[in-house]
């Protein structure tokens, strides 16, 4: 049996490489990548028998890789820091996890269920039953607790507009305020924490809240009007993603 390692995390990927290398010798390692894109580039070409699979992943998460491949048979062990509630639900679906930091017995206890398991064919069923799970039995977060320089905000999700960059802090615009908000967060971080809240980073400087655009403008320099009357710009090579999103909100 072949795989590869999907995570975001370089170290991540490193240590389960070298776990499966000292604890799984019968696995091959085909290859390790720390962007979703060029997992799921990987996935198409290399036809894995198995993906080891980071769950929070900055633009695409792991379920976007399983939906950009689900037409292709390979089986899927997640790798996550997710809490309790996602536990539960990749128990009830019986697609196999890994709880970081990763133990040994765990990695050799789930590679030895995949071995046990039919060969591939594109379990379809079982992850729709794990994305209905996560959808039922996550709890909606509504604010944000984020760092300034003098304190500690409070700031509900759905009044973020849009983040910008700004060296190793973050300005944040919410509805309603002239003044924007600085955290000493990076964008970056803040990418990895909302992910799931309908938020997008189009450009290296600017991640946006998509329920919050009312206007695409298109041009040599794309930009989107966001509610409160402001333009961010949209990198060309994030354009297209951008309208698809855009085209499901």
């Amino acid at each position: 049996m072949n795989c590869i390692l999907i995570d975001d995390e370089t170290d991540c990927l490193e240590l389960l490489a070298e776990m499966l290398g000292k604890h799984c010798p019968e696995i091959e390692l085909l290859g390790q990548y720390n962007t979703p894109q060029e997992g799921i580039k990987a996935i198409r070409t290399l036809r894995p028998d198995l993906v080891f699979l980071d769950v929070e992943m900055p633009e695409i998460n792991g379920f976007g890789v399983l939906e950009a491949c689900k037409n292709l048979p390979f089986q899927v062990v997640f790798t996550t820091a997710f809490n309790e509630y996602a536990v539960k639900a990749f128990k009830y679906s019986a697609i196999g996890y890994l709880l970081k930091p990763i133990d040994r017995e765990d990695l050799l206890d789930a590679v030895n269920r995949v071995q046990l398991m039919q060969p591939a064919t594109h379990h379809e069923q079982q992850r729709e039953l794990l994305f209905d799970l996560l959808q039922s039995i996550k709890p909606k977060q509504e604010k944000i607790a984020l760092p300034t320089a003098r304190s500690i905000v409070f700031l509900k999700i759905s009044e973020i507009v849009y983040c910008e960059a700004d060296s190793n802090c973050t300005k944040i615009y919410l509805r309603n305020h002239e003044k924007e908000t600085v955290v000493t967060r990076r964008l970056t971080d803040l990418e990895k924490i909302l992910s799931d809240a309908s938020f997008y980073r189009l450009h290296n400087s600017y991640m946006i809240n998509l329920k919050l655009v009312e206007k695409y403008i298109k041009g040599d320099d794309p930009k989107v009007m966001m509610s409160n009357g402001k333009n961010v710009p949209v990198s060309r090579h994030k354009k297209d993603a951008l309208l698809s999103l855009l085209s499901k909100m």
